[in-house]
């Protein structure tokens, strides 16, 4: 049996919710971009392959993955901050090979999370904050871009 010392089980708030991909190769970088460049230590974190892809598809997946949202993190932990987070080399579109150039990649995952942002953004109430950001390899490891 282990015991791993946990200072925050009283506590039940948290601002962000959290929306990335399952990709374990960026796990302790996003932790760390939330952490250290948003200056969020607590958050609820939601991944999926390919991040919020799916809600792209205006399905059964969108309604629940917002029923999610409104039900845990806003209602339960009174997140007020969305952050939709993609990144590079994303396995749910196939990967960094799926595309003709790097700049057609980076567009397609922009172009994406912005329709995301807007469809949540007409379902979550007014005051939901929706964040997006994008990370990329580059020599030194992954740079994180809040996109506008």
């Amino acid at each position: 049996m282990s015991i791993i010392p946990n200072d925050k089980l009283d506590k039940h708030e948290c601002p962000l919710a959290v929306i990335r991909c399952i990709d374990w190769r960026f796990r302790n970088s996003d932790q760390e971009f939330v952490e250290k460049v948003l200056g969020f230590a607590d958050f609820d974190l939601f991944s999926w392959p390919g991040a919020a892809k799916e809600v792209l598809k205006n399905n059964g997946f969108k309604t629940s993955f917002i029923e999610k949202i409104m039900s845990v993190s806003r209602n339960l932990h009174n997140a007020k901050k969305l952050l939709l987070l993609w990144h590079w080399d994303c396995g749910g579109y196939g990967g960094s090979k799926a595309f003709t150039t790097a700049d057609e990649e980076e567009k397609t995952y922009r172009r994406d999370i912005q329709t995301v942002k807007d469809m949540l953004a007409k379902e979550l109430p007014e005051d939901q904050e929706i964040i997006m950001a994008y990370s990329k390899k580059v020599p030194q490891g992954l740079e994180y871009t809040i996109v506008e």
